[in-house]
């Protein structure tokens, strides 16, 4: 039945919109929690427990803050599950800043390079060892490499007069660091103690920005990160779209087997290659989606687009797509011009029920429970696009005004009055061939006798035939008998 091959066609590009439409979502809530990252780098800062404190003192801890809160932002950024905390411990020798993947560290901002290290490498006194032996040394960026040259100058000065201390500088040379990090490339901001004392006035004031330290989505999303990201999108997508897609062809195959005992083995060669046309298709509508779903709200395409709606986003991914693949097929000649625009509308058509659909399903979800307004939303979604009546009545109505007011829509539907033979067959009209004979003539002279005229009257009579505009072809409209 034609309403089956349209259900079909409905189903499968909602499928797909469907897939898109989650890339793009997952790619919104990757943007979303690296904001929140930055926001809670904002909250930690402006509301830190020892902002009573004197700006020489309270700079010492943003260093902590900072780095602690940078690593969170790059982890969250480039998908790992590792996270940094500050552990305001206030006892001798404790550990700054953890990761949860075990390493530590002690920071340490005083006024010069020297103090910072020499702090660095103290001594406990029960131990004969460095305090911070098994911790990484955080410092600020512009006292590194003072303070590593510092600690190799105590190291060898003491060698042979302090051996305990000579170690204790060695072993801080070795782990000075003005930034964390751990084994997957995940790692902080470095910060230098002009702006560390910055930052610790504007947390006084609570009015610490993380944009005006250069800390944003933009900067934050490398585009190696965002490439992972549409990848795993592109993945998601394209296992979404196997399982909807094919779920018609296991419901089919499991109906022959019920009915006839066996397998159709002719059934499960189509799900094969639906399978893999729809995987593929999927991985590169999701991995597009996605892709340029985080670049417009990370920045990378200007401000404007930072607030576009992933479902329309996604949306026009998959009408693009569609429309690129039928252009290639036009090109290779396995489509005509005529067929494509006809997919073309169809495919509008479709993006109504769908948009009509997942409102209905957004509300079927806040009925069932806060659980499960996604599962509302896909569900009403294919409901909507699935629906031959509402492809049909939407397809209908378009053909219908272009042949009542003669609208080509952007040549789409063809206004041709001439009616081809192979259309006349088609709506009843019988043609038939007249045999013809070549007749051989020969010239015969002739005498022209003069004649005389009569008048003749005319009847007047009147001879009607009724014709109305309709379809005579794919998307052709022309008069009709």
């Amino acid at each position: 039945m034609q309403y089956s091959k349209e259900i079909q066609q409905g189903w499968e590009f909602a499928t797909a919109t469907m897939g898109t439409n989650i890339a793009t979502n997952i790619g919104e809530e990757y943007v979303r929690a690296v904001e929140n990252a930055i926001r809670q780098l904002e909250d930690n800062i402006n509301n830190h427990q020892y902002r009573n404190l004197g700006i020489k003192q309270l700079q010492g801890f943003m260093l902590e803050e900072w780095s602690s809160g940078t690593f969170n932002i790059d982890a969250i950024a480039a998908s790992s599950s590792d996270r940094s905390s500050v552990l305001h411990s206030t006892l001798l020798d404790s550990v700054d800043v953890e990761l949860n993947s075990g390493k530590t560290y002690s920071a340490k901002s005083y006024a010069t390079s020297s103090q910072t290290a020499k702090e660095q490498a103290r001594l406990n006194l029960n131990t004969r060892q460095a305090s911070y032996r098994k911790q990484g040394r955080l410092v600020p960026s512009d006292q590194l490499e003072d303070a590593k040259a510092i600690a190799r100058l105590e190291k060898q000065r003491n060698e042979f007069i302090r051996e305990d201390v000579s170690k204790a500088y060695a072993n801080t040379e070795k782990k000075l660091t003005d930034r964390i990090s751990n084994k997957e490339g995940i790692e902080s901001k470095s910060v230098s103690r002009k702006e560390l004392e910055k930052i610790a006035r504007e947390s006084k004031e609570r009015v610490f920005k993380a944009e005006e330290h250069c800390i944003t989505t933009k900067s934050a999303i490398k585009p190696e990160y965002l490439l992972k990201q549409a990848l795993n999108a592109g993945y998601t997508t394209a296992a979404v779209t196997v399982a909807f897609q094919l779920a018609p062809e296991i419901y089919k195959a499991i109906d022959f087997l019920i009915k006839n005992g066996e397998i159709n083995f002719e059934q499960v060669k189509v799900m094969g290659e639906k399978g893999i046309t729809a995987g593929s298709e999927g991985f590169l509508r999701g991995s597009i989606a996605a892709c340029l779903q985080i670049a417009c709200e990370s920045g990378f395409l200007g401000e404007v687009l930072k607030d576009i709606n992933p479902t329309i986003l996604g949306t026009v991914v998959s009408l693009v797509f569609q429309t690129a693949k039928n252009s290639i097929l036009v090109a290779a000649g396995k489509m005509t011009k005529q067929q494509m625009g006809a997919a073309f509308v169809d495919m509008i058509v479709v993006i109504g029920g769908y948009y009509a659909g997942a409102h209905i399903g957004g509300i079927i979800g806040q009925t069932l429970g806060f659980q499960l307004p996604v599962l509302g939303y896909l569900l009403g979604s294919l409901i909507g696009t699935s629906f031959s009546v509402v492809y049909n009545i939407g397809k209908k109505k378009l053909i219908s005004f272009c042949v009542d007011t003669g609208f080509t829509c952007f040549g789409l539907v063809e206004q041709n009055y001439e009616l081809p033979e192979d259309v006349l067959t088609e709506i009843g009209v019988t043609l038939a061939e007249i045999p013809r004979t070549k007749i051989d003539t020969i010239n015969i002279p002739r005498v022209k006798i003069n004649t005389s005229e009569i008048r003749k009257s005319d009847y007047e009579t009147i001879d009607m035939t009724v014709l109305r505009r309709g379809i005579i072809g794919i998307n052709k409209v022309g008069y009709v008998i």
